[in-house]
């Protein structure tokens, strides 16, 4: 049964690489019914990642700590259509209390009570995470489904920020590769180590500069790796504030080498290549399939690998076991880096 809505609302509240990869969908949904206002809903920080995305008209920012207050607001809205892709109690709750005629979500999940419209994969087992968002519209009898990548749209400010923050640096290559060593996960962190001798190997092989991005409580962590490069072209990144102002400094950058993070959907979202480093996760839900711009390497010999677990009873042999050779191997075949080679 088609639908015409004159106002959406879509529901994404968290994690930064969760509400990237629902960007497609929201550009899909925009493109369809272009009349209607497109509201998205989301947690801070998440919602710095969807300012000035030209699909959404207002970037609505939820606050966990009045839930009532939020049920109240998404009720008055009177949306056509809600279309819930995080699907928890919290977020289904607020589909379901909306009133809106076409209440849409995930059919597999619990929360599946709350919506009219249920969303079915059509894509396969194990679908790139953004295009699976996609197909789950398909249940609502769009006319146009097409498959974007996600985007982020660092403001003109953020792009002279990272210009600034670059020239005082002082680098001294022409070429810059961007390294996201961190993550919360214990399994999906390579080695300190590891990364200090790959950032060293790329500096002096490839004659690169190598800037270690950083987050919260993680400056700690990029100055190791740059001690431990022992190359004076391997330095801490500037902090940057705002995720808007990651993207544009990433886009200063040839290339990404990261773990499965949020900073690799902000990478891939700005149209920078990545090289994703994997243990526990799996690579085939968070990158964009049969693209050579963005590729992955992990180890492979384990049986266990892409276990989905958040602790490991081996200590992460994934990753303590995966080479920097093997990784530097990977990075010097991908296209980005023998174009700026010359290899290519």
């Amino acid at each position: 049964m088609d639908i015409n809505p004159g106002s959406i609302l879509v529901i994404q509240l968290r994690q930064i690489g969760d509400v990237l990869l629902t960007t497609p969908a929201a550009e899909v949904l925009k493109t369809n019914f272009p009349e209607a206002r497109l509201d998205f809903l989301t947690e801070p920080p998440a919602d710095q990642v969807l300012k000035g995305n030209p699909f959404i008209d207002n970037v609505l920012v939820y606050d966990r700590r009045s839930p009532l207050k939020w049920l109240l607001k998404v009720r008055a809205a009177k949306y056509s259509l809600v279309a819930d892709f995080m699907s928890n109690p919290r977020s289904a709750l607020l589909a379901w209390f909306s009133g809106a005629p076409v209440t849409a979500g995930p059919s597999h999940t619990a929360s599946a009570w709350a919506y009219n419209r249920k969303f079915v994969s059509e894509t396969g087992t194990e679908p790139y995470a953004a295009f699976q968002k996609v197909d789950f519209l398909a249940g609502l009898g769009l006319k146009k489904v097409f498959y974007p990548y996600p985007r982020i749209y660092p403001a003109p400010e953020d792009e002279a920020w990272a210009g600034s923050a670059l020239a005082g640096l002082a680098l001294k290559k022409k070429n810059t590769l961007a390294f996201s060593p961190a993550s919360r996960r214990v399994t999906r962190q390579w080695p300190a180590e590891h990364y200090a001798r790959l950032a060293a190997e790329a500096a002096g092989k490839l004659d690169v500069n190598v800037l270690l991005l950083w987050g919260p409580g993680e400056k700690a962590l990029a100055e190791k790796i740059a001690a431990l490069s022992g190359s004076p072209d391997v330095k801490p990144a500037p902090e940057t504030a705002t995720l808007r102002r990651l993207s544009a400094l990433l886009k200063k950058t040839a290339l990404l080498v990261s773990n499965c993070s949020g900073t690799k959907h902000v990478a891939q979202a700005s149209g920078v290549p990545t090289l994703g480093i994997y243990g526990s996760s799996r690579p085939e839900n968070w990158t964009p399939p049969a693209d050579p711009d963005h590729q992955v390497v992990r180890n492979e010999t384990l049986a266990c690998i892409g276990c989905r677990r958040n602790d490991c009873g081996i200590g992460v042999k994934c990753l303590r076991e995966l080479s920097p050779d093997a990784v530097f191997a990977k990075l010097v075949a991908m296209p980005a880096i023998k174009k700026m080679t010359g290899a290519a």
